[in-house]
């Protein structure tokens, strides 16, 4: 009997240690396998920052170096359109106006049109389908319509909607001419980027050839240093200020092509929308005897004669978020920095917007200790923030914001929309989960929303800074991390 009943305790024992032994195993799987992402040589001295939570109950499901504060790159994008539509709402929509001023006699304007910008980042925007200047095309209809044959006065262009009309002061001398560097302004047109198509010799190390610019930009000036290569990639890059002409093209481009074109910032988009705004008059047969101008912020009640001819509303901000997140767009991260600015202090400037942007999180309950912000976009190397910080903005969203269904569909499924097309292309998580991605030298993030496949919800974010390998490479290293929270959490 004694010997009986120690057989059934041992085999009761070890049953149970069979248990508990398997239980630790799945439980601990996903801490042994991020330790070996962790202790890649690629990346064992860099810093990292992982958190992931149940994006319903908030629990932590995974941290590492969860408030440690460095560069997210695009990401950052994700924290500066949720405020946006914390504070403006998903309905909200930028507007431009044109006026005249003086009187209108014979069908004569004896005064000045006066285009006010709104901060609309996406007038003449093709993402929007403005290929063609159909929107300039309405509004010379429109001042025909108002019995204007012609303009004794000037066209003026009214910019000062923010006071700040100047790129991040933290953005580097190689990202201002490119097109991923356009200055946020009060008259945005063509998402501020203009293209330059080349001409390549056959040979490697050979010339370039500037064949045109679209559209033309009144006054630009390029110097042309582009060199032919073997090099399949465009590593041509623009040089140049805002509201100055002259333009440096350095780098390379693929050698023997008839045709090959990249993208720079446009030097004033206000001048160029008035440019055109003229030759679309000239069209319906209106003249203007007077000059282009650019004046700052205008005072509209000191006209002792005015009336609005046109008033131009933007797609909602919900669209224009979805376009930010989905293809990320700095340009509309920048301006809707510089508005938040606008609406919470009376000021449109980056400085204004990223405080309030602070302020905003700080008041919801959300660690900011840390969290550094010096643009909209992500662009600038002085942001910093945790994977922990972004994450609750992540968890917020979804359990306490009225607009999350708007937030949510602007972050591209994986492997099918937007910049996610890049990624997870062979993975079993294609389609399966939202990510924003980011990435610039030596910096790689995902941060976004998942449902794993035990049911879980998640809300993560993943940063690495200073890796040792090829950007491709450590993007792909994250998807595989990315996989193992899908099996294991």
């Amino acid at each position: 009997m004694t010997k009986e009943i120690t057989m059934r305790h041992l085999l009761s024992l070890f049953l149970l240690l069979l248990f508990v032994g398997t239980s630790f195993a799945s439980e601990n799987e996903i801490e042994q396998r991020t330790n070996l992402f962790l202790n890649d040589e690629a990346i064992k001295n860099s810093p990292v920052s992982i958190y992931v939570a149940n994006s319903l109950t908030g629990e932590t499901l995974l941290a590492v170096n969860p408030t440690l504060s460095i560069t997210p790159a695009s990401v950052l994008k994700l924290a500066t359109s949720a405020t946006a539509l914390e504070l403006m709402g998903s309905n909200y929509k930028f507007s431009t106006k044109v006026w005249y001023s003086g009187i209108i006699s014979d069908s004569i304007l004896y005064g000045d049109l006066i285009v006010e910008g709104g901060g609309d980042p996406t007038l003449g925007s093709p993402y929007f389908g403005f290929d063609n200047d159909d929107f300039l095309i309405q509004w010379a209809q429109l001042i025909k319509h108002a019995g204007i044959d012609s303009v004794n006065g000037n066209l003026i262009v009214d910019t000062g909607i923010y006071s700040d009309k100047d790129v991040p002061q933290t953005w580097i001398w190689e990202d201002l001419g490119n097109y991923f560097g356009a200055a946020a302004q009060g008259i945005s047109l063509y998402d501020n980027t203009f293209r330059i198509t080349f001409e390549t010799d056959n040979l490697d190390g050979g010339n370039t050839h500037i064949i045109n610019t679209s559209p033309e930009i009144p006054g630009l000036k390029i110097k042309n240093k582009v060199k032919a290569s073997n090099d399949r990639r465009d590593r041509a890059y623009v040089y140049g200020s805002p509201f100055d002409s002259y333009r440096i093209i350095r780098g390379t481009l693929p050698k023997g092509r008839s045709q090959y074109s990249i993208r720079a910032s446009i030097p004033d988009p206000g001048i160029l929308l008035a440019t055109r705004l003229k030759e679309k008059l000239a069209d319906e047969s209106i003249v203007i005897s007077g000059q282009i101008e650019k004046q700052d912020k205008l005072n509209y009640d000191l006209f002792s004669e005015k009336q609005l001819l046109v008033k131009w509303d933007s797609p909602t901000l919900e669209r224009i978020i979805e376009k930010l997140n989905h293809e990320s767009i700095n340009l509309y991260a920048e301006s809707l920095c510089k508005h938040i600015g606008l609406t919470q202090k009376s000021e449109g400037s980056t400085s204004a917007g990223t405080e309030a942007i602070k302020v905003f999180w700080k008041d919801k309950g959300i660690d900011v200790q840390w969290f550094f912000q010096a643009d909209g976009s992500g662009l600038s190397r002085s942001n910093a923030i945790s994977a922990k910080t972004l994450t609750e903005i992540l968890v917020f969203m979804k359990n306490y914001s009225a607009n999350f269904n708007a937030f949510e569909n602007s972050i591209p499924l994986t492997g099918l929309q937007g910049t996610q097309k890049y990624y997870f292309q062979q993975s079993f998580l294609k389609g399966e989960a939202r990510a924003k991605s980011g990435s610039m030298t030596r910096v790689r993030s995902f941060a976004g929303y998942m449902e794993t496949q035990n049911n879980t919800p998640i809300a993560f974010t993943i940063i690495v800074n200073n890796f040792n390998c090829g950007s491709f490479t450590m993007a792909k290293k994250m998807e595989k991390l990315i996989e193992l929270l899908y099996l294991e959490l």
